[in-house]
């Protein structure tokens, strides 16, 4: 009986050793961490290499040496195609270490994802991008502990149903997948409780099914690089959505819902066909930049003038003939891209928006005695301009 207890002691003594050495770091903590970026570096400080960033070393073969990185948490292996992945992960190799936190196997011609990261209990963020993946294994939905999932440009058509049981999954970006099952993805996305960032650019999306405005919880939505024509009014209900991003697409009209995204600070919509804006836009009352480049805006809406907090302000590659006096109202306006449009002179209330540093102007036929009066006040006011 007492050699049990002594043998049970022992464990427990063990265990409670092994995870004194483990010292799993937060996020921001990594993000703060040297990054080691070469085998040979690591191996002369393995005890300190936390972060390793072998990324596009054209990587042959792996060193069973890096079994002596016990406290690695951070892997960085983009743009290896030569290196053998799925022996990588295993347990003679990168499988060995115990505390990984964030894999990146971008760009590597993947056909499936290496099994050995099952292994990573502690994974929260993996970065699978730029390869040739058809499918998503049912493997991941057992690394309860993901937060970030990143399968862009890839050619998957379906997600494993278990990925809902993600229960920490907080970002998704599945961009450069058209050929994705879009009716099977929005249903469990509409499952997903603690999704707050959702990437679906360069999808190929005519459409965005209804179920999307089920998404209460999103804070983030980037559509760039669709076919959408004009962004469903259920779009703009996601009353949490902080950042929208539907540049590129061939959007005409933006409906008068948009004043419902009140939490929204960052929007959007260039590379499209608008010419106006609605009045709602003014009920933006966060919003701080303000993208509307590349589009066919004659004027601009006054609407956009009566955003309190708007910082930053793009309207490069448009139709502008003149501004109107109310953008003396944009009282925080710090950065105006006004370049490519058909400005010949600039309002006088524009000389008198105290926020104002940078404002960019080439590409207008601004006359020479315009450019000079301009030049003078922007000296004057030390704000930076370029013509």
């Amino acid at each position: 009986m007492k050699t049990r207890m002594a043998y049970w002691a022992m464990v427990f003594m063990l265990f409670i050793v092994t995870n004194a050495n483990a010292q799993l770091l937060s996020i921001e903590e990594l993000a703060r961490e040297k990054v080691y970026q070469s085998m040979d570096e690591a191996f002369a400080d393995p005890w300190n290499c936390v972060v390793l960033d072998l990324s596009y070393q054209k990587l042959k073969y792996n060193s069973e040496r890096v079994n002596q990185l016990e406290n690695l948490q951070v892997l960085h292996l983009a743009g290896n195609p030569s290196l053998d992945m799925d022996l990588a992960f295993t347990r003679k190799f990168f499988g060995s270490l115990m505390y990984i936190q964030i894999v990146d196997i971008q760009d590597n011609g993947l056909k499936y994802l290496p099994s050995g990261l099952v292994k990573y209990k502690w994974l929260k963020m993996l970065f699978a991008g730029k390869n040739n993946l058809m499918e998503i294994p049912d493997f991941i939905c057992q690394l309860k502990g993901l937060q970030v999932l990143s399968f862009h440009h890839n050619k998957l058509r379906q997600l494993p149903e278990c990925i809902v049981s993600l229960d920490s999954l907080n970002t998704l970006d599945l961009s450069g997948n058209p050929a994705l099952d879009f009716g099977q993805l929005f249903s469990m996305i509409n499952q997903m409780n603690s999704l707050k960032k959702l990437y679906l650019t360069e999808c190929n999306l005519r459409s965005v099914p209804v179920t999307i405005s089920n998404l209460q919880q999103l804070e983030m939505l980037n559509l760039a690089g669709n076919q959408l024509a004009e962004p469903p009014q259920y779009l703009f209900h996601l009353q949490q959505l902080k950042e929208l991003n539907i540049n590129g697409n061939k959007a005409t009209v933006i409906s008068e819902d948009l004043g419902n995204l009140e939490n929204l600070e960052v929007l959007s919509l260039n590379k499209n066909n608008l010419s106006t804006l609605p009045q709602s836009i003014s009920r933006l009352k966060k919003l701080v930049y303000l993208d509307l480049s590349g589009n066919i805006f004659p004027s601009l809406p006054d609407s956009v003038c009566s955003l309190p907090n708007l910082r930053e302000l793009n309207l490069a590659d448009n139709k502008l003939e003149k501004l109107p006096p109310s953008i003396l109202n944009l009282k925080k306006l710090e950065v105006l891209d006004l370049s490519n449009n058909s400005l010949k002179k600039l309002p006088l209330e524009l000389d008198f928006m105290e926020s104002l540093k940078f404002i960019r102007l080439k590409g207008n036929p601004l006359g020479k005695e315009e450019k000079e009066r301009l030049r003078r006040v922007f000296l004057e006011r030390k704000i930076k301009v370029e013509f």
